[in-house]
């Protein structure tokens, strides 16, 4: 477990109840997190990342509306977020699609879940 002062907020972009559940689980073991939004869908999170400037952003690729793919440049344009993908789609297109796009991490659900924390620990710590 971290042990800081919090300053880390964190938006989640995801339509699977379940994934939210096991990600606010994970991220709630992060003393340096103040913060944790989510957004069901493409606008929510355009919305939500305009108003709060979140510093991590975990990003589902299918969701109801746009794309995360649409809406990772907007995203990006907005603020100087961490994007990380998370998502079942983890085909080697998809995967370089995001990383062109500028996400910093792309990670498969069923597979890389526990890369999450090692992620927030690179990210906090710089």
């Amino acid at each position: 477990m971290i042990e800081s002062k919090k300053n880390l907020s964190v938006l989640i972009v995801e339509d699977s109840l379940l994934i939210v559940k096991r990600l606010r689980l994970l991220l709630n073991d992060f003393d340096c997190i103040d913060q944790i939004y989510q957004a069901n869908n493409a606008d929510e999170a355009l919305l939500i990342s305009t108003q709060l400037s979140p510093r991590v952003i975990f990003l589902d690729i299918k969701m109801p509306g746009r794309s995360g793919v649409e809406i990772l440049p907007d995203l990006l344009k907005q603020n100087n977020s961490t994007v990380i993908i998370l998502s079942n789609y983890s085909d080697e297109s998809y995967r370089k699609l995001c990383m062109d796009r500028g996400a910093s991490y792309f990670l498969d659900k069923s597979n890389d879940f526990d890369k999450i924390k090692e992620i927030l620990n690179t990210i906090y710590i710089n």
